[in-house]
């Protein structure tokens, strides 16, 4: 059963929807709550700000204000919160989360036939956004129309990318360390703690899920205070250019106790540096280079 489920996802002979859903009876098996969780949650979708959620979910992405002018003419803005806004609000409007099911992601991808897309914002939120903005529209006698968030399709291409890359890593280490799960998996304290740390290591990394469950939100990071040069030429062979390199070392060289502070600042440049990137046909190295800002921000 897993071998054969890791070949179907390896190959692209069913989609990672339906991989997901075959893989809940290996985790029927092995009895890994973590494991079922994270299951489920591609599956059936992830909450509002949801602590599970992974950070290659959450992505740098623009809001534009669309004004029309006397004349029948449109200028387009984008929206720059003030750095004194609240941060869950700086956070909600510079960051768009992808919390939709696994299955309509693999719809996204289908739907969009150009590079980029756009969301639009409810009549509420557009009010919210454009109250800074007040004097200018009034300067121009204009009316805002709408308010949209530009999504590029690379975002959700490297979402079905690293997800499918965690569940065939997870897959094939529970495969190399019991060959036999279906019929000989033995629920011991040893055993059952070797899944635990195949489960945790591969889908969430350095992060102790553990600790979420239990209502701790402590995570456990690694202190990178700067990028090795084997780091350096990684990123330049995925087509990260030296100046995208030297701004990020300045991000990580300013990293200070405000962790949520420096996810803001590597995501908005992840959002650019993947904009970069794909705008150079390099579509291919942009999960690599996801899952690596990943990692650092853990």
């Amino acid at each position: 059963m897993i071998k054969e489920l890791i070949t179907d996802i390896a190959y692209d002979k069913i989609k990672l929807s339906q991989g997901l859903t075959r893989a809940k009876l290996i985790a029927n098996e092995i009895k890994n709550d973590i494991f079922s969780k994270w299951l489920n949650k591609e599956l059936e979708g992830y909450e509002y700000q949801d602590e599970y959620l992974p950070s290659y979910r959450k992505i740098w992405s623009l809001i534009e204000l669309v004004m029309e002018i006397p004349g029948g003419k449109f200028n387009t803005f984008p929206v720059i919160v003030p750095e004194d806004m609240d941060e869950k609000f700086k956070e909600s409007v510079n960051n768009h989360f992808i919390i939709e099911p696994i299955s309509i992601v693999e719809a996204q991808i289908e739907s969009i036939d150009k590079p980029k897309g756009y969301i639009n914002l409810p009549p509420q939120m557009i009010e919210i956004l454009a109250k800074p903005f007040k004097p200018q529209i009034t300067l121009y006698r204009g009316v805002i129309r709408k308010a949209q968030r530009e999504i590029g399709k690379v975002h959700y291409q490297s979402v079905i990318e690293l997800t499918k890359q965690k569940l065939l890593d997870t897959l094939m280490q529970l495969n190399n360390e019991f060959p036999n799960l279906e019929n000989k998996y033995e629920m011991t304290e040893e055993n059952k703690d070797k899944v635990q740390h195949i489960i945790t290591n591969n889908i969430y990394g350095n992060s102790n899920p553990l600790n979420i469950a239990t209502g701790n939100n402590n995570v456990q990071t690694i202190n990178i205070t700067s990028l090795k040069s084997e780091d350096v030429e990684k990123l330049k062979s995925y087509g990260v250019t030296e100046e995208e390199v030297e701004e990020l070392k300045t991000i990580i060289e300013a990293k200070t106790n405000d962790q949520p502070k420096f996810v803001e600042k590597t995501m908005k440049w992840l959002g650019g540096v993947t904009a970069s990137v794909a705008g150079r046909g390099l579509y291919e190295n942009i999960p690599a280079i996801t899952d690596f800002i990943h990692k650092l921000t853990l």
